[in-house]
């Protein structure tokens, strides 16, 4: 069924410009935004068209999708952080991590289960030459109670003080994301923050009931619909 011609021109107008005016050559945008970023001040969050940039990017190239005000402060946290960081489920993210935890000499392990998306995004941190993240193939695996990653051989460290909790998928396991904690609690600093993407889905929501009864967390959310949350360890 057709739409009416006034709500087309509307949808239409809702769309970014790119997108409308015709897609530029995807890799030569993700060459500019990721040159701008190394630019910006080691104690500034990037600017929100740096953030859109990568999300437009991410599309053309096929990666999972966040919202942009989750981006925004993904990038926040990660230009104050202290220590490495951990990203659980790789993406156009990842370089935005890279970059910016990057410019204060720390660390960051992306764990993928899926080892096309793996070698994707390895090739571009080899193209813009990210010595500080390793993206690390970890394909799903039982723990008994729940499903979760196999940890890499590689050594991860023991002090993550920021982790970005998007994986795995829901469609990987019945168990959500909740191995996360029983797993990497060690490895995790006693005040570390957990960023989780839609965190309002039911499956996220028992994953959070269950680790507020094991565990000592603060559990705060953002936005309304496109929710995500961010958990203090305490």
């Amino acid at each position: 069924m057709s739409l009416p011609a006034h709500r087309g021109r509307k949808i239409l107008k809702q769309l970014p410009a790119r997108i409308r005016l015709g897609c530029p050559n995807p890799l030569n945008t993700l060459d500019e935004a990721i040159a701008a970023l190394r630019v910006v001040d080691p104690s500034c969050t990037p600017p929100t068209y740096m953030i859109s940039d990568l999300q437009w990017v991410g599309a053309c190239l096929g990666f999972r999708q966040n919202s942009r005000a989750y981006l925004r402060h993904m990038a926040q946290k990660a230009t104050s952080v202290q220590g490495d960081v951990l990203e659980c489920g790789s993406g156009l993210s990842s370089l935005l991590l890279a970059v910016t935890a990057g410019r204060l000499g720390h660390r960051v392990h992306t764990f993928e289960h899926d080892i096309e998306c793996q070698r994707k995004l390895t090739a571009l941190v080899d193209r813009y030459r990210l010595r500080n993240i390793t993206v690390h193939h970890t394909p799903i695996q039982s723990y008994g109670g729940f499903d979760w990653y196999e940890l890499p051989k590689a050594d991860l460290g023991d002090n993550f003080q920021l982790v970005i909790c998007d994986g795995p998928a829901r469609h990987l396991t019945d168990s959500g994301r909740y191995g996360l904690f029983p797993i990497m609690r060690d490895r995790l600093h006693t005040q570390c923050r957990v960023m989780m993407d839609d965190s309002n889905r039911s499956i996220d929501r028992h994953v959070i009931r269950r680790w507020r009864k094991e565990h000592q967390i603060e559990v705060q959310s953002f936005g309304r619909f496109l929710q995500f949350a961010e958990i203090t360890c305490v």
